[in-house]
């Protein structure tokens, strides 16, 4: 029953990996194009994936767009490929390298792609060529995966007490985090790539410090009904790291997506709308503006600093007809990319509309 539940809250910032653009404060960096989540809309479906998808990963520099199917392989979308998909025309390039589901994915544009299955293998590709390259094993079922935004350190997570981390370039295992935990259903690494989040199934909140391999602290779990003595957990199926880097933000198994603060772990807002478990989280580079996917086949769009302790979404995009398993932005910010189990990824466009002359 332990594992029937366990897969039931199971999602893509766990499970399945999203990738997400490496983030940008507020006023550093390039301009990016305006956006309005008013009037966010879907622009193009890509059709026919190789069974449900399960995780979904954008370069920019490349302008491709990578995604883990069910049935063992990798699809690759460049611009044109994507573009061919309105006229009903679009092939995708198949990378081969796993025996079963292809369950996680990072890659943020860097010479590596890490990819994890159901076969436990770890798999590296070189990039953008998907490149068969180095290969090596995981000792458990990999939940959880995440790399880091500098493409050099990976950590994997699942059915154990504990999260390896990898070195990229070298392709092998390098040290463990270790704690009493149940499986990790999500992981997620600091914009510097110093820290790490790690929620479980019994929906406790670890941060880790990675270069001395240490526990920093366990963070509270939100809070849960009380009818019941004790109540029943509620399992973290997906964090990320706020673009500040002082907070954090959690999705749950009951839909409940919250920002707490690091420092002392204490809930700030609370973002409602969700009604099935959380599988992804996605900042625009500005941290302006939050995405996030569900197993309730939607994608909201938030303001992470509105100033209210409860959080309506700005929009919500609606079109899958199956669980969505991951979400990115792309093409500077302007469009989000959704991977679903209905064997689609939809590609959103974000834009702000020309204003009439």
């Amino acid at each position: 029953m332990r594992c029937w539940l366990a897969m039931m809250a199971v999602g893509g910032c766990g499970l399945l990996l999203v990738a997400a653009q490496a983030q940008q404060p507020a006023g550093k960096g390039p301009v990016l194009p305006p956006v309005n989540p008013a009037t966010a809309k879907l622009d193009i479906t890509v059709t026919d994936l190789d069974g449900p998808g399960f995780g979904i990963a954008y370069g920019s520099e490349a302008n491709l767009i990578v995604a883990a199917c069910e049935n063992g392989t990798i699809q690759a979308f460049k611009k044109e490929t994507i573009e061919a998909f309105k006229s009903g025309k679009g092939k995708p390039d198949v990378w081969k390298g796993h025996q079963g589901p292809v369950r996680a994915i990072g890659w943020h544009g860097g010479p590596t792609l890490v990819s994890v299955g159901a076969d436990k293998k770890v798999n590296f590709w070189k990039m953008p060529e998907g490149k068969a390259g180095l290969s090596a094993s995981s000792d458990f079922r990999v939940r959880a995966t995440a790399l880091s935004m500098d493409g050099k350190s990976f950590a994997s997570a699942g059915e154990s007490d504990s999260i390896q981390l990898w070195d990229v370039a070298a392709g092998k295992p390098t040290t463990k985090l270790t704690d009493k935990m149940d499986w990790t259903l999500c992981v997620a690494f600091s914009a510097d790539g110093k820290q790490l989040l790690s929620g479980d199934y019994l929906g406790v909140v670890r941060l880790w410090d990675v270069a001395s391999s240490k526990k920093i602290a366990n963070l509270p779990a939100p809070p849960v009904p009380a009818p019941k003595t004790p109540p029943d957990p509620i399992s973290v199926t997906c964090v990320a790291f706020g673009p500040d880097g002082k907070t954090a933000i959690l999705g749950n198994a009951d839909g409940a997506v919250q920002l707490f603060n690091l420092g002392d772990g204490k809930i700030v807002r609370t973002f409602t709308g969700h009604t099935g478990p959380i599988t992804g989280i996605a900042f625009h580079p500005t941290g302006t503006l939050m995405a996030t996917c569900s197993k309730d086949r939607t994608i909201k769009l938030w303001n992470p600093a509105a100033p209210q302790p409860a959080v309506q979404a700005l929009k919500s995009l609606d079109g899958h007809t199956a669980w969505i398993e991951g979400i990115v932005f792309m093409e500077e910010a302007t469009k989000l990319a959704s991977v679903s189990a209905d064997q689609t990824v939809r590609i959103w466009d974000l834009a702000e509309p020309p204003k009439k002359k």
